[in-house]
């Protein structure tokens, strides 16, 4: 019961991000507005931001299971290669981004085969 309950909650905390994304993307002012976020304080909130990618990455790691590091780091990838467009087609350097998205999707790829390899799934 409990366990259903937890996995429940999880996803209505995947759903709330997914739904303010979709909201940033195609009415920010009103995603500004329901996220109570201030573009001058944009700054700080990446603080948070790469504050949190660190110890995410670090737990992957840590935990040495690939089947985890591999997932992790696909999703890590996806900031870096989303900057990467966004600079790259307003005309700005995207180079750093890149390479932090390809770098993760590496990790995640070599767990990938790193998995199959011990196992033969993912």
């Amino acid at each position: 019961m409990m366990q259903s309950t937890v996995i429940t909650l999880a996803g209505i905390g995947a759903l709330i991000p997914a739904y303010l994304a979709a909201v940033f993307a195609f009415a920010p002012g009103r995603a500004f507005e329901q996220s109570t976020h201030r573009p001058e304080l944009l700054p700080n909130v990446m603080v948070n931001r790469y504050a949190t990618f660190a110890p995410f990455a670090l737990a992957a790691a840590l935990s040495g299971n690939m089947n985890i590091i591999a997932i992790v780091f696909a999703i890590l990838a996806v900031p870096g290669l989303g900057d990467t467009l966004i600079y790259a087609r307003a005309g700005h350097p995207y180079a750093k981004h890149l390479a932090a998205g390809l770098g993760a999707l590496l990790v995640s790829g070599l767990a990938i085969a790193v998995a199959q390899t011990s196992t033969g799934v993912l």
